[in-house]
């Protein structure tokens, strides 16, 4: 497990103070299988704001605006397609 530094430590060592203490929650290994995908539905695209409805509330991207969405895959992932002129 990697060493961590308190971001102050110089200055707490000009001090001849010990830092505050650090402790990690895991590591990242630890942290990224224990993260839930994020699962999105209702795609809009208003303008070129691609919008997308989530557990946790909307989920908002700007998206260059030579791109339209045509629909969603079957991941609910939006299908962009370039607009070329």
């Amino acid at each position: 497990m990697p060493t961590y530094e308190h971001e102050d430590a110089e200055f707490y060592k000009k001090l001849q103070v010990a830092p505050p203490e650090v402790n990690p929650h895991g590591t990242d290994e630890d942290i990224r299988s224990q993260l839930k995908p994020l699962k999105t539905w209702g795609w809009t695209l208003s303008g070129n704001q691609l919008t997308a409805q989530t557990d946790h509330g909307p989920l908002t991207q700007t998206i260059p605006p030579n791109y339209i969405c045509r629909g969603t895959d079957e991941n609910g992932l939006p299908l962009l397609e370039k607009i070329v002129l």
